[in-house]
């Protein structure tokens, strides 16, 4: 029973920690950040999948598409928007527009 009741414990610790909000970093009141974040799914094949090159180019047409929510240019809104992803995703995002921004 004690066992169980320490597992309870730990269960109940773990889940109000990951409960906690965490700083992500990106600005969720900048419209371009919508695009990049509605654009994951490209870039995470890009980046993670390797499904083709990452390069900065094909990174640029993943937040330049048709119905976007901003007209700035692919390379300013990655800039604009750090910390919208993955650790892994971010730190590929901040070598290949890395600030100032464009």
């Amino acid at each position: 029973m004690r066992c169980k009741t320490l597992l309870l414990a730990v269960c109940f610790a773990l889940t109000s920690v990951s409960a906690q909000e965490v700083k992500d970093g990106c600005p969720k009141d900048e419209y371009a950040c919508i695009d990049v974040i509605n654009s994951s799914q490209c870039i995470e094949q890009l980046i993670i999948e390797k499904l083709a090159n990452a390069t900065r180019e094909a990174l640029v047409k993943c937040v330049e598409y048709e119905g976007t929510a901003t007209t700035m240019p692919g390379a300013q809104k990655y800039c604009r928007c750090p910390g919208c992803h993955t650790a892994p995703i971010n730190d590929v995002l901040s070598k290949m527009f890395p600030p100032p921004c464009i």
